[in-house]
């Protein structure tokens, strides 16, 4: 028989076929899926190095080791193609020699297979033995692959009716819940991640990889809603808003870092304790989103709809102002005045109240304190208004950013 028809002989289960592999190859192997859980790995445990120990202890590749594969460009490797790559030594995260493949399903990548080589030459026959067990795993792996989709396609269709409060009841939510194994307890909160970029399938493969790192930091699930990615966070405790924005920003920065887009902006909304009210964190969450999109400058450093303030009721009061056709007289006269005489009155205005201070107002116009006092001595001789008055100057404000 031809070494590169022993393949027939193979194992029909994931199973038996690490063991084979391993046996053909004299070295540990272990099947993973697109994520790095393990499908299966060989009894051949001979010189095992640290990563793999703690692979099969953990049932997934630990998430340093992850970090590491990604940092010197083995991963990236893995997804392009499903030519095997050879593996040099990373002692910083445990890895010795290995050589490895991933398994496809004709444009999308199932799974990887790892054999650890130490000492081990790898023949020419043992490669194309390496490549037909690819080809081999590649039906397991979409078995499994086509289940776990039925049970995210679930997971989406009940996360749908949660965020847009069709769920129904509180004992119907938790006993789908329970069906789904989703975690519900403790406090609840929708964040929302909007890329600046096209979502492609590489940005969905390690959003979705890195909810199920973060499942055990408090991640339930997610989903792509637009152009945006959904999750579903619980915290338990008091300090459930630290837990939850201290999470949303590290998942962000880890996707900034697998993805390359440096621009994804994060809300989250209101910390629920019961999930019938998961909707309302949902719509808070996109309606921060939405408005941190209008006013990017303003709301830069916005995470929440609680740090909106004012901003929370501008598109009610937007609607309000052009159903009266309403403008500010006090903003209406200086604007004429600065087109007729070009100044800058209304832009000190606007910083003035922005910052409620002279002096930050000052440097940030880049102009003295004194020139800035003089101009909204100007102003008040203008227009009347008393801008020490809090009312007027709220009034102001608020009319300033709907108006322009």
């Amino acid at each position: 028989m031809s070494p590169n028809r022993e393949i027939d002989q193979m194992p029909d289960s994931p199973e038996g076929l690490a063991d084979y592999i391993a046996g053909k190859l004299g070295c540990p192997v272990t099947i993973e899926d697109a994520n790095h859980r393990i499908v299966s790995y060989s009894s051949h445990e001979t010189n095992v190095d640290n990563a793999r120990s703690a692979t099969i202890m953990q049932r997934k590749v630990p998430e340093h080791v992850v970090n590491g594969l990604w940092q010197a460009g083995v991963m990236g490797n893995l997804f392009e193609s499903g030519t095997p790559v050879f593996v040099s030594p990373l002692p910083a995260i445990g890895l010795g020699n290995r050589i490895a493949i991933s398994v496809w399903k004709n444009k999308e990548v199932l799974g990887f297979i790892w054999a650890q080589t130490e000492q081990i030459e790898m023949s020419h026959d043992k490669i194309s033995q390496l490549k037909e067990a690819a080809s081999l795993a590649s039906r397991h792996l979409q078995k499994q692959r086509d289940r776990k989709r039925e049970k995210e396609e679930n997971i989406r269709s009940f996360m749908h009716r949660l965020f847009h409060g069709t769920a129904g009841s509180r004992a119907e939510i938790e006993k789908q819940a329970r069906k789904l194994h989703l975690s519900l307890e403790g406090s609840l909160s929708v964040a929302a991640l909007e890329f600046m970029e096209a979502i492609t399938p590489s940005v969905e493969r390690h959003a979705s990889y890195l909810t199920e790192t973060f499942r055990r930091k408090n991640i339930t699930s997610h989903m792509f809603e637009d152009d945006s990615l959904l999750l579903l966070i619980h915290t338990n405790g008091e300090e459930a808003e630290n837990v939850t924005q201290e999470l949303l920003r590290d998942f962000r920065d880890k996707l900034k870092e697998r993805t390359g887009i440096s621009d994804i902006r994060s809300t989250y909304g209101k910390v629920c304790k019961r999930p019938e009210d998961v909707y309302v964190s949902y719509h808070q969450a996109q309606k921060t989103l939405e408005l941190k999109n209008r006013y990017p400058e303003a709301l830069a450093g916005v995470t929440t709809f609680r740090e909106l303030g004012v901003y929370q009721f501008i598109q009610e009061i937007t609607v309000l102002y052009e159903q009266e056709n309403y403008k500010n007289s006090v903003i209406e006269a200086i604007k004429a005045y600065d087109r007729s005489h070009n100044t800058s009155l209304l832009e000190t205005l606007r910083s003035f109240l922005h910052y409620n201070s002279t002096h930050q107002a000052a440097r940030q116009l880049h102009i003295h304190t004194n020139t800035l006092l003089y101009r909204l001595k100007r102003i008040r001789e203008i227009t009347g208004a008393d801008l020490e008055d809090t009312n007027q100057k709220t009034k102001l404000f608020i009319d300033l950013i709907i108006q322009g």
